[in-house]
């Protein structure tokens, strides 16, 4: 399990605080000890070739970066257009379900399916979230498909409703497949490796340039290292889409129960009455 994983533990303004802190405080912190201790007059005469140098680095650890982000976002615009399609496939099966003419039928299967419903909102997305697999709700999965197949349907027209019933689960197993696999996608750890050292590499260039300000110089080279932050909380907050307070819900899943108390609040008003 990734470090970035216990990281959206943390709330992301403190995290994003964090992390530009660190930044900065080694580039500033960093650049106010280099110029104490070190003095190397050839840097003045070298001052050319050290900024040619270091606008050579910098270009090619943004486009490092650059790179990541693009990896990273284009992961969650997949893990979210997933997550919609299968909310789609999850509410048309429990319009099938609850309007399918034979109403015995209907309502077993309909306590089956809000079962699995259940399941996925509040065990299957929380533990998504640390990371964990869950049991209990591809088990509920398989009473749905288990339940359907067992129907009776009585005439032409009830076949061809079952017949819909099943695309739409074979649909919802699918996108409900690849969410679940989706939650193991993450930068890879050894990825990481060039992103720190890349950002190491360009803040201690960025130290070797010859700046006759020494305020302005360590201004600038902690500005530098908030900016390198920046792209790190970005990565680190699209790494893992289910995690944190950011994290993916299953808003189409809590909608369909929130369809169900609609479509028995006039029952329970006629009962009052």
């Amino acid at each position: 399990m990734a470090i970035t994983f216990y990281l959206l533990q943390i709330s992301p303004f403190f995290l994003f605080f964090l992390i530009i802190t660190i930044g900065a405080v080694f580039g500033g912190l960093g650049t106010f000890l280099f110029r104490k201790n070190i003095k190397l007059k050839i840097l003045r005469s070298h001052n050319e070739v050290t900024g040619f140098l270091f606008l050579a680095i910098a270009g090619f650890y943004s486009l490092l970066l650059s790179f990541s982000v693009f990896v990273v976002w284009g992961q969650l615009n997949e893990t979210l257009g997933n997550v919609s399609k299968e909310g789609s496939s999850a509410m048309g099966l429990y319009r099938d379900i609850k309007f399918y003419p034979d109403t015995v039928e209907s309502k077993r299967l309909m306590i089956v399916y809000l079962d699995f419903v259940f399941n996925v909102i509040d065990e299957e997305f929380p533990n998504m979230g640390r990371m964990k697999i869950n049991r209990k709700t591809p088990e509920a999965f398989n009473h749905v498909f288990y339940t359907m197949e067992h129907l009776n349907p009585k005439n032409q027209f009830q076949i061809q409703l079952v017949a819909e019933m099943f695309n739409h689960l074979n649909e919802l197993a699918t996108y409900r497949g690849l969410r679940t696999t989706s939650m193991e996608s993450e930068i890879p750890r050894p990825m990481w490796l060039p992103m720190i050292f890349g950002a190491l590499i360009t803040l201690i260039c960025s130290m070797l340039l010859d700046i006759e300000h020494k305020r302005i110089h360590i201004a600038l080279n902690a500005l530098m290292g908030i900016f390198i932050g920046m792209f790190f909380f970005i990565i680190i907050l699209l790494d893992h889409p289910y995690t944190g307070s950011l994290g993916i819900k299953p808003k189409s899943y809590k909608q369909i129960f929130t369809m169900e108390q609609w479509a028995k609040e006039p029952q329970s008003k006629d009962a009052i009455k």
